[in-house]
């Protein structure tokens, strides 16, 4: 197990964290199936003892309660920051005229179960660099997925949506996260943690990196950032 920035950052007591946000693919889970139930049985008993759970993924959310159900998450950020689902109420991260523009992209991409942005695989990087004005979205990157997405959507900003609709503060929130599209959580959060699997990006801004992949990495990190030896429930920094 590696500990990045906090040790180096020798601030005063910091406030105990209230939340977690958590990505999917890669962190709870290695192949898009269920996670495990050990892992499960944490989350329940991290959520029980209070701490917001808030489940951020490009997927879309029929997909995320198929797999993980619809009680364990307090809120869910799908389809990379553009639809957030808190207290059971959708919002809908797509400005004006955004519907004009993904019909006439939808043309060159083969349509999933998005509502609001268009996920490809990677492979179709050309065309959809091709395809989209800097404009009117941006292209998102998750490993061997691509998501076109609206301008000034991410992770980052549906994570701070649903922070704001669940009363957290996003100086009292952790992410633990594995992809590209991750790095806007990263810049949201008080406390990053990256898996063995993580992109090095990823790594490279975490204050803690796992040796563990997927939900065994995500096992550790969730001992690190609540474990209360490691100080972050009770204000002090780790490693200092």
């Amino acid at each position: 197990m590696k500990t990045h920035g906090l040790a180096r950052r020798k601030r005063g007591p910091s406030p105990p964290l209230e939340a977690l946000a958590l990505d999917f693919d890669g962190t709870l889970t290695m192949d898009g199936g269920h996670p495990s139930e050990e892992l499960l049985k944490s989350l329940r008993a991290l959520n029980q003892g209070s701490i917001t759970l808030v489940l951020a993924t490009g997927r879309c959310v029929g997909d995320v309660f198929e797999r993980v159900g619809r009680d364990l998450f307090d809120g869910v950020v799908a389809e990379n920051g553009a639809v957030i689902v808190v207290h059971g109420r959708s919002t809908y991260a797509a400005p004006p005229g955004w519907k004009r523009v993904r019909g006439s992209l939808l043309r060159k991409f083969e349509p999933g179960c998005e509502k609001v942005i268009i996920s490809a695989p990677r492979s179709m990087l050309s065309v959809a660099r091709n395809s989209v004005s800097p404009k009117e979205a941006h292209i998102e990157l998750n490993k061997d997925r691509l998501m076109i997405v609206p301008l000034g959507v991410d992770k980052g900003s549906g994570l701070a949506t649903a922070l704001s609709k669940l009363g957290v503060a996003e100086n009292r929130t952790a992410c633990i996260g594995d992809g590209e599209n991750d790095l806007s959580m990263f810049d949201v959060v008080r406390v990053r943690a990256a898996l063995g699997n993580s992109v090095p990006s990823l790594k490279r801004r975490a204050d803690f990196v796992a040796d563990g992949n997927d939900g065994a990495g995500t096992m550790e990190a969730i001992e690190w950032l609540f474990d209360g030896k490691r100080g972050l429930t009770t204000g002090k920094e780790a490693g200092v």
